[in-house]
C-alpha cells in the first residue's frame, strides 16, 4: 500500500476504500512498513441524553487522526492511513445487492476488495455526576489481541473534545518510524536513525579499527539496494547488495536483512559476501 500524502488518501471511507482496492490490486495489502488504523465501536452506559456519545467520540477520533496524519500534521512522518470501519455492514449489503437482478450485471461491480485494518480502536464511556469517564483500547485486527488500554475523563457534555488527545496517544503508540537502527553481523556493530523508509537513508557500522558507511536506496518501503564504503587499519574497500524490510515478530519493530558483496582495495581474492540483520525500533513521539 503506497503512502500518498493527501488528506483524501489518509481517510478512505469504506465504500471508497473498496472501490480503490478493486481498481488497484496493490492497495489491498499494506507494505511491511505501513500501518492501517480503523475506529470501531465506543459503547456507552445509555445515560439519558448521552446515548449517541460513543458514536460522536468515534467520529471525532477518526477525523482527529486524519488531520494529524495529513501533510503538515504532527504525525505527517507516519506511514499510516485511516479507513472507515463502522459502516462495514453497509458495504456487505451493497456487495450482495450488486449481484441481484435489480442491477445491470454489465455495469455492476463484480467484486469488492477491502483494505484490512491492522489495528482497531474501540472502548466505552460511563457517565455520572456531570462527568464522562472513558476507556480506549487498541487491538490487533484480526485476532483482537490487546495492544494498549488507557483512560481519561471529561465533562459529560465535552467528551468529544478528548478526541485529539486520544488520537495522539493512539498514533504515538502504533505509527512506525522514525526508527533507531541497531544490530550488525560478524565483527560489525551498526547504529543510526532512519526518518523515512521510502527515502534514501544512511547508517554507520563499526568494526575493529575502522568504520563502514552504508547508504540505502529504497525501491519501496519493503526494500531496495545498499552500498557501502569502509576504511580503517590502513585499508579501504567497498561493496553493494540488496536489503529487505519485514516484521520482526512483535507488533512494532521491523528488521532489515541485507546481503552484500565487497572487496578490499588492492588485495587480490579479498572479495567476500556478508549478511547482516538490523533492528528498526520506532522512536516514541
Amino acid at each position: 500500500m503506497v503512502l500518498v500524502r493527501s488528506l483524501v488518501s489518509r481517510f478512505v471511507p469504506v465504500l471508497c476504500a473498496l472501490l480503490l482496492a478493486s481498481l488497484s490490486p496493490g492497495i489491498a495489502t499494506a507494505q511491511q512498513a505501513d500501518v492501517v488504523l480503523a475506529v470501531g465501536t465506543i459503547t456507552t452506559d445509555n445515560y439519558p441524553g448521552q446515548e449517541f456519545a460513543g458514536n460522536g467520540l468515534s467520529e471525532a477520533i477518526l477525523h482527529a487522526a486524519v488531520n494529524m496524519l495529513d501533510d503538515g500534521g504532527q504525525f505527517a512522518w507516519c506511514a499510516g492511513r485511516v479507513v472507515e470501519w463502522r459502516r462495514i455492514d453497509e458495504v456487505n449489503k451493497e456487495q450482495k445487492f450488486q449481484q441481484t437482478e435489480y442491477v445491470d450485471q454489465a455495469t455492476a461491480i463484480k467484486k469488492l476488495g477491502t483494505i484490512a485494518a491492522d489495528y482497531l480502536i474501540g472502548g466505552s464511556i460511563k457517565f455520572g455526576a456531570g462527568k464522562a469517564d472513558w476507556t480506549i483500547e487498541i487491538r490487533t485486527n484480526p485476532g483482537g489481541a490487546l495492544v494498549d488500554s488507557f483512560t481519561g475523563f471529561a465533562k459529560d457534555d465535552a467528551v468529544a473534545d478528548e478526541a485529539g488527545r486520544i488520537a495522539e496517544h493512539v498514533l504515538d503508540k502504533i505509527c512506525p518510524g522514525p526508527w533507531t537502527v541497531t544490530g550488525g553481523g560478524a565483527r560489525i556493530v551498526v547504529t543510526g536513525t532512519v526518518m523515512k523508509l521510502d527515502e534514501p537513508f544512511k547508517v554507520v557500522g563499526k568494526f575493529p579499527g575502522g568504520t563502514a558507511n552504508f547508504v540505502y536506496s529504497p525501491t519501496s518501503r519493503a526494500g531496495g539496494t545498499v552500498d557501502y564504503v569502509l576504511a580503517g587499519s590502513g585499508v579501504s574497500g567497498a561493496g553493494s547488495g540488496t536489503y529487505a524490510i519485514g516484521p520482526s515478530g512483535d507488533s512494532f519493530t521491523m528488521t532489515i536483512r541485507q546481503t552484500t558483496k565487497g572487496c578490499i582495495t588492492g588485495i587480490p581474492n579479498s572479495c567476500k559476501t556478508n549478511s547482516e540483520v538490523l533492528t528498526l525500533t520506532p522512536i516514541s513521539h
